[in-house]
């Protein structure tokens, strides 16, 4: 009660703000004596269910429908820039140099507003937590002295029949004088409550005012700042009311847009498609229903069989039952007979533990020997080793007598051997071009056997071709000098004859 109070003096004091009165006139359904409505909702649904209810126009056509969404949306925008005015104030310093002289001026002032908004609702909530327990205190104290007194009115009325004593009589009216003394001063503490309640919600609301008039100055500011404003959009951050509630406000923005762009026929078409829906849903209802007692009777059947089943398997459990009691039984005898073969083990194994026992004092007699034995055959070898470790140093340090021996001479040698290769480099120096020239007239000399060959070759070519020739020519001239003497044998003849 208090606080529906203190929001009704914090209301009161706000003053109104002026607001553009529109009345939206919703179209009522159509009825089907004037004709069946047009078929594009259903067209529609056809290409698209999931678009059937949204209108056709994307652009509102009216001037007062522009204006009311106009209005709706700067409603989001001042409420966007409302909520995140706590992480303004928070991060002022941070945002100092974008918002400004004036901005911060106003920032400073909104912030102190609101302390003191808080700090005067902090007591008025004190003040009526206080109040509150005045009132009961005084209830309670009303309730008990007025007790008191009708219990002293019964003790006077009957002083005969009471059971209670004269002094129990005084002490009831004591009480109830008393309860009326402090009744009387918690009336006067309550009243003087009240009237101090009184001026916080006063003052309450007077600070109200000046946070709402703080509020629209910011917004002022803010919008002629667009700049400032876009920056700290991208950084502000809001509580997660703040954000619910610009949801809603964008959800609602998206509804009001619908209707603005929905028309009368529109409206018609879509309470036809709404109707129609509403019949196949009913229609489907009593689908669903004969299906659902469809669903019974196979239910019912399953249990049915489920009941058979059921009595299967408790066949079933009570053989098992009979095979768990004969496991039992046979689990007892093969436990005894484990029993038993573990006595007769573990008899064997005490027989077998002293044998084994015996054989390990022997064994440890013998390991006592052992280690005696390996004692001594160690000092032996321990000797044997520094004889052997002092016969190895020797041989090192005559190692090492040698080696330097074996060092200096190779250095000597070494020392040779540099001069002598130094020499023969020299001397490879010097024969270089000994043999450069002894190549060259190698070369030469090949050179010219070549052409002597070669002449010779020729000559030889030369004679052997004259000799053929003249070969040639001889037997020539004899073939000649033959047929020439033929010729003059024959003429002989003729003449002769």
């Amino acid at each position: 009660m208090a606080t529906g109070q203190v929001s009704r003096v914090i209301t009161e004091g706000i003053p109104a703000e002026p607001t553009l009165n529109l009345k939206l006139h919703m179209p009522q359904p159509p009825n089907s004596k004037f004709g069946g409505p047009p078929n594009k909702i259903r067209n529609k649904l056809r290409l698209d269910p999931s678009r059937a209810l949204e209108p056709t126009r994307k652009k509102i056509a009216t001037i007062e429908a522009q204006r009311v969404m106009s209005v709706f949306e700067d409603t989001i925008s001042k409420a966007e820039i409302v909520t995140i005015l706590p992480y303004i104030l928070e991060n002022k310093e941070r945002f100092r140099v974008s918002l400004g002289a004036e901005l911060s001026l106003l920032l400073d002032i909104h912030k102190n507003t609101v302390d003191s908004y808080e700090e005067i609702k902090e007591q008025l909530d004190i003040q009526l937590r206080q109040r509150r327990i005045r009132t009961a205190s005084t209830e309670k104290s009303e309730g008990y002295g007025g007790h008191g007194m009708e219990d002293a009115g019964e003790v006077g009325e009957t002083p005969t029949e009471s059971p209670v004593p004269e002094a129990e009589a005084r002490d009831y009216s004591r009480r109830g004088s008393m309860a009326s003394v402090q009744s009387a001063r918690s009336v006067q503490s309550v009243e003087s409550y009240d009237s101090q309640t009184e001026r916080t919600m006063r003052s309450l609301s007077l600070v109200a005012q000046q946070l709402s008039s703080s509020c629209k100055n910011i917004l002022r500011a803010f919008l002629a700042n667009p700049n400032a404003l876009s920056m700290i959009k991208n950084q502000a951050r809001r509580s997660d009311n703040s954000n619910v509630l610009i949801k809603d406000m964008c959800d609602l923005r998206d509804i009001l847009l619908n209707k603005l762009l929905t028309t009368p026929e529109e409206e018609r078409e879509r309470m036809q498609y709404i109707q129609e829906v509403s019949k196949r849903e009913r229609q489907n209802a009593t689908v669903i229903e004969d299906l659902e007692q469809k669903l019974k009777a196979a239910m019912d059947e399953k249990d049915e069989e489920i009941k058979k089943k059921n009595s299967v398997i408790r066949k079933l459990q009570a053989d098992l039952r009979q095979i768990e009691k004969f496991s039992d039984e046979n689990n007892k005898r093969v436990t005894n007979e484990a029993e038993k073969q573990e006595q007769a083990d573990l008899k064997n194994s005490e027989g077998k533990k002293q044998r084994l026992m015996t054989e390990l004092n022997q064994l440890k007699t013998q390991l006592q020997n052992a280690v005696m034995e390996h004692r001594e055959n160690e000092q032996e070898l321990r000797r044997k080793k520094f004889r052997v470790e002092s016969q190895v140093e020797n041989w090192i340090q005559k190692y090492d007598t040698d080696m330097n021996e074996r060092q200096n001479e190779y250095e000597e040698i070494d020392l040779v051997y540099t001069e002598e290769k130094k020499q023969l480099h020299e001397l490879e120096e010097r024969f270089k071009t000994l043999e450069a020239e002894y190549q060259q007239i190698m070369e030469e000399r090949r050179v010219s056997r070549e052409k002597r060959e070669a002449a010779e070759r020729e000559m030889a070519l030369m004679v052997k071709a004259a000799t053929t020739i003249q070969a040639f020519w001889r037997s020539f001239k004899v073939r000649k000098a033959l047929k020439a003497r033929k010729k003059k044998g024959g003429g002989k003849k003729k003449n002769s004859a």
